[in-house]
């Protein structure tokens, strides 16, 4: 008999390799079976939601997966109803495609006539389609999709009407969504119902966020709000926010898109609902917008004059420099502001 011999090196190798393969075996059955376990939890058999409310209660405790963002943001954003069966959503994705396409092909035969009005449009959604999120190959290959939505939400909502950094809240739909009359459905859900008056020429929306920030950061963080305003005039003050506010941050943490998501999901099911006010549904924006700031307070403070504060607030390196666990501990501070202020409330 030949018995063939084996080092130990190599036998040490082979024990190592067979135990991360069945340790990547447990992982995966494991997360198998949560996802499965979760979606049983939101979902009934027949695809209808359980509970709204439970809905938003999970996406609000726990970070989504990008498998479960398809199922959770048409609901997050108001496209589907809870009722809304499997069958009944195929029905609804077909009819949606139909309409958008129809509403398309009205505006691409004005270009194709050489209307002035739509053609100066087209120009100026190109122009920043093409600067949205370019730093990911997505967009870079995408960017028709941006365009056509992007030209068709502006013919068909006149009011406000088309301004820069409206596509900014355009690509994290596309990423999601993947379909482009869906994705168009749903970006025009979260205009109508949250974002689109902060774009108002009058700006009453937005100046409204500015002022109720300065209120909040300055009741919060008395010390942090007065090094930022030291020696400035305080009007200005908050202009350095402007972007934050406008955005939902969104530009802050691009460098990892799935943190974008993460940061929007929470603050949408926290203005989108049509029980919130007025007030209450710039919150969550402006409690990431201080959390944000405390994140880097210490920084903050070592600044010395208003160059340096200049530096950190307008340059990229602020927020392509932030890791992960940062970005973590920011969405888990603004959410920890926000239950303390509820609760308050419910009192």
């Amino acid at each position: 008999m030949h018995v063939e011999l084996v080092s130990q090196s190599e036998h040490q190798h082979y024990i190592r390799s067979s135990s991360r393969q069945i340790w990547q075996r447990v992982k995966n059955l494991l997360k198998s079976c949560i996802g499965h376990r979760s979606d049983q939890h939101l979902f009934r058999h027949d695809g209808s939601l359980v509970d709204h409310n439970h809905l938003r209660e999970n996406i609000f405790n726990h970070e989504q997966s990008y498998k479960q963002r398809q199922k959770t943001w048409p609901y997050l954003l108001n496209i589907y109803s809870p009722t809304m069966t499997d069958n009944d959503k195929k029905i609804y994705q077909n009819q949606a495609r139909i309409r958008y396409n129809k509403l398309k092909r009205a505006w691409q035969e004005r270009v194709s006539r050489g209307d002035q009005f739509y053609i100066s449009l087209a120009d100026r959604i190109l122009k920043d389609v093409r600067r949205t999120d370019r730093h990911m190959k997505f967009f870079r290959k995408n960017q028709r999709i941006l365009f056509n939505i992007m030209m068709t939400y502006s013919v068909y909502h006149p009011h406000p009407g088309y301004s820069q950094g409206m596509s900014d809240m355009l690509t994290p739909i596309v990423y999601v969504f993947l379909d482009e009359s869906m994705s168009y459905f749903a970006y025009c859900s979260l205009m109508t119902r949250y974002m689109s008056s902060l774009f108002d020429r009058n700006q009453i929306e937005i100046n409204h966020r500015l002022y109720l920030f300065d209120l909040i950061f300055r009741s919060i963080d008395y010390e942090l709000w007065s090094q930022i305003n030291l020696n400035n005039d305080q009007d200005d003050n908050s202009l350095f926010v402007y972007r934050w506010l406008l955005l939902d941050c969104k530009r802050e943490f691009h460098h990892r898109f799935s943190d974008v998501l993460r940061v929007l999901e929470l603050i949408w099911i926290n203005s989108m609902s049509l029980v919130v006010t007025e007030t209450d549904r710039s919150l969550f924006t402006i409690f990431v917008c201080i959390s944000i700031l405390e994140e880097d307070r210490k920084k903050i403070l070592s600044c010395s004059t208003e160059d340096d504060l200049h530096e950190y607030f307008y340059s990229s390196s602020t927020s392509l420099l932030r890791s992960r666990c940062s970005t973590k501990r920011i969405v888990q501070r603004a959410q920890n502001y926000h239950t303390s202020y509820t609760s308050v409330d419910k009192k």
